[in-house]
């Protein structure tokens, strides 16, 4: 059995260069993903319903993009994907940043914003399933965790860059995540394509397909709710925080950068546990129960110490959950359908991630004189899910053990 530092010595050249492109993705996008809700806050004084509405329409075009994509990908390659996409996005990036500094109709800003989440969802299946593409299934985990460790450390400057540029003028984050995205277009033009068996599958044979997948519809299930408690450590913490607990922008940056850095330190380690112990959905169970105590903390602790200490929280939370979801879901699929199982696995969570924009910050608003009780209750829901996550290992091992058996009467 190989270890760690093996499996990083053999891995293909190219996982690095994706690792390279996510780096700058990450450290573009995170600012614009990050303070875009701040723009609609401040700038537009829209309500916390309207912000909720709009970013959970967001999740769901993201999600319907991503679907579709990753049955195209999988029917005509990803190297198109990779290197067409980024073209129209910067342009994108650059209307909005102008449309920022002169403060335009929120309409148009709306308009572009979901313009740029309809490309970078296009692009999104086609990175996964290249990853998945270019390594055995024992690489797996191994390449997602050093991709990710790369988009963190974007993700770890992208928010102090975004606030400073942001003092200045917000519509400056936009305009430098247009020229990052140029850069990331000149990184993806060195790999080649990495899909060599193109499925025959129409939409309707995939769609068939997922459906006699069980195991992949209860981890979507569960998934729905887990990403409706999720959302509320984006839009709706940092709005709490921001508008109703005085943090100030530059405090803002600050503390989403310690998350991205955070990664950067713990992902490793954590990576090297849970690739030689239990399954990755013991895993995954352990980080919603440490997401369940940081959001359990938002009720008590305050001010800026408080919440970098939170965000600490979250991060460990994260580690434990977001280098598995893509190892597992290409761990049940064919090389032909890995971007249709990524792609309709984030599909049908954007349900949750819509219901979570939308009624997380409607709720937050009801209860916002006494906000112990909503992040408390949010809290309670994620410890559920986490048993919920515990209780999916025994299918999932099930899964494993008969895809192995299968492998091997086919090689007898």
């Amino acid at each position: 059995m190989k270890t760690n530092a093996e499996e990083e010595r053999n891995l293909d050249r190219r996982i690095y260069l994706l690792g390279s492109s996510r780096f700058i993705r990450a450290l573009g996008r995170t600012s614009s993903f990050l303070f875009l809700p701040i723009i609609l806050f401040q700038i537009y004084k829209l309500s916390l319903l309207e912000i909720g509405l709009y970013s959970g329409f967001a999740t769901l075009i993201m999600a319907l993009v991503q679907y579709y994509s990753g049955i195209w990908t999988d029917k005509i390659g990803r190297r198109k994907f990779l290197i067409y996409i980024p073209i129209p996005v910067a342009l994108l990036y650059l209307l909005l940043g102008i449309g920022v500094f002169y403060k335009i109709e929120v309409i148009y800003i709306i308009i572009l914003w979901y313009s740029t989440i309809f490309f970078n969802a296009l692009q999104f299946p086609a990175i996964q399933a290249t990853i998945a593409d270019i390594t055995k299934a024992s690489e797996r985990l191994t390449a997602y965790t050093i991709v990710r460790l790369l988009v963190n450390t974007g993700a770890a400057i992208g928010p102090i860059v975004g606030a400073f540029m942001g003092s200045i003028n917000l519509g400056y984050i936009f305009i430098i995540t247009s020229v990052l995205t140029i850069v990331e277009l000149l990184i993806l033009l060195f790999v080649r394509e990495t899909h060599s068996i193109k499925t025959q599958l129409t939409i309707r044979g995939i769609n068939k397909l997922i459906f006699k997948e069980k195991f992949l519809i209860l981890f979507a299930l569960v998934g729905i709710l887990f990403n409706f408690l999720l959302r509320q450590r984006g839009t709706t913490f940092t709005i709490y925080i921001f508008g109703f607990k005085g943090i100030s922008l530059l405090e803002l940056g600050f503390i989403y950068s310690l998350n991205g850095l955070l990664v950067v330190l713990f992902q490793y380690p954590i990576y090297k546990l849970i690739s030689n112990r239990l399954t990755y959905l013991h895993w995954r169970a352990l980080g919603s129960m440490i997401y369940a105590v940081s959001y359990f903390m938002i009720a008590y602790l305050e001010g800026f110490i408080g919440y970098m200490f939170i965000m600490g929280m979250l991060t460990i939370g994260e580690d434990f959950v977001s280098p598995t979801t893509e190892t597992i879901i290409t761990s049940i699929a064919k090389e032909e359908t890995r971007g249709s199982y990524i792609g309709f696995y984030n599909m049908a969570t954007s349900i949750g991630n819509f219901l979570g924009s939308v009624f997380g910050l409607w709720i937050l608003g009801i209860f916002i004189n006494v906000p112990n009780i909503f992040w408390f209750s949010v809290s309670m829901m994620m410890a559920l899910v986490g048993l919920a996550y515990f209780a999916l290992t025994l299918p999932y091992r099930k899964y494993l053990n008969d895809a192995a058996q299968k492998e091997s009467s086919t090689h007898a």
